[in-house]
């Protein structure tokens, strides 16, 4: 089975497209663009014990590539949850080369070819990682496949079933909670 794309809503797709507009001037059309749901976890939250199904909706991410070999990431609200799409970001290059090598990555693994995903973007703030999340809407597990990491357990050439995902990242989330708040050097 294919990996599934989430459409985008056309008020997000119109956003999308002007901010392109305001930020790269008139343009050919993409080679290819991916549009992505974007999820939050709470540090606290993980740490704590929460799952996948606990990510929190907060937005979505476009992946495209132009014919010059130029390549972008806008990231912006979601019309559907936030009323009229806003932009967030737009980012070009390194990072944005990486996340659509790992979704060719993850097109390519041998569970997406059997089983039914769908592709996601799986960011947690408290513990600096970023990540493509293939949830399985079928009787497989999800996978996790890091795109941003701060952290040698999560690299970004790793791929990773849920519990051993969320195995790592709790730990990680759990010694971020025990570091002191405050630096004595700060006052």
């Amino acid at each position: 089975m294919p990996l599934q794309l989430v459409s985008p809503a056309p008020e997000t797709w119109s956003t999308y497209q002007q901010s392109l507009n305001d930020f790269l001037g008139p343009r050919d059309v993409e080679v290819k663009y991916y549009h992505l749901p974007v999820g939050t976890l709470d540090l606290a939250a993980l740490a704590n014990g929460a799952a996948l199904h606990d990510v929190v909706p907060s937005g979505c991410r476009f992946f495209a590539a132009w014919p010059d070999g130029t390549v972008t990431s806008c990231e912006m609200t979601n019309s559907t949850l936030y009323g009229n799409a806003q932009f967030r970001n737009f980012v070009q290059g390194g990072p944005v080369a990486t996340a659509l090598a790992r979704i060719a990555e993850a097109l390519s693994l041998a569970p997406v070819q059997t089983e039914a995903f769908e592709l996601n973007f799986l960011s947690i703030p408290g513990i600096f990682l970023e990540a493509l999340h293939l949830r399985c809407s079928g009787g497989g597990v999800d996978l996790i496949l890091p795109v941003l990491s701060g952290h040698a357990e999560l690299t970004t050439d790793v791929v990773l079933e849920a519990d051993a995902f969320l195995a790592q990242a709790r730990a990680i989330a759990s010694a971020r909670l025990a570091q002191p708040t405050s630096s004595p050097l700060s006052s």
